[in-house]
């Protein structure tokens, strides 16, 4: 094969990797202009919140104001776990001693 037939053939796969990626790229906006066109489903109804018994001695009235906030805020979500925040420290820390002495200078051939 010569040099320009190499090259041609070349040029011939460029251009098919191009025309590919056009369509691909057309098909994804069709898929994402037809989406976007559906008709938008009605909003779930509002669910009652309840407040479970806490330690604090936190005024009904207060509490359930913010817990009409949060619901607004998080919509239609919903919070599945709550965790102390200072009780997983223990992993982060090791693994940042981890990371950090990954690269550490060792003398070996003392």
């Amino acid at each position: 094969m010569s040099l320009s037939a190499l090259i041609q053939q070349s040029l011939a796969m460029y251009g098919l990797a191009i025309v590919i990626s056009m369509l691909v790229a057309c098909v994804i906006w069709g898929i994402v202009y037809a989406i976007s066109r559906s008709p938008v489903r009605a909003k779930p109804a509002p669910v009652a919140i309840q407040a479970l018994p806490s330690a604090t001695s936190l005024p009904p009235a207060h509490l359930a104001a913010i817990a009409g906030v949060v619901a607004h805020m998080l919509g239609r979500y919903r919070i599945v776990h709550i965790e102390d925040p200072h009780g997983g420290g223990v992993w982060t820390s090791e693994g940042k001693f981890l990371h950090q002495t990954s690269h550490a200078v060792r003398n070996r051939w003392r």
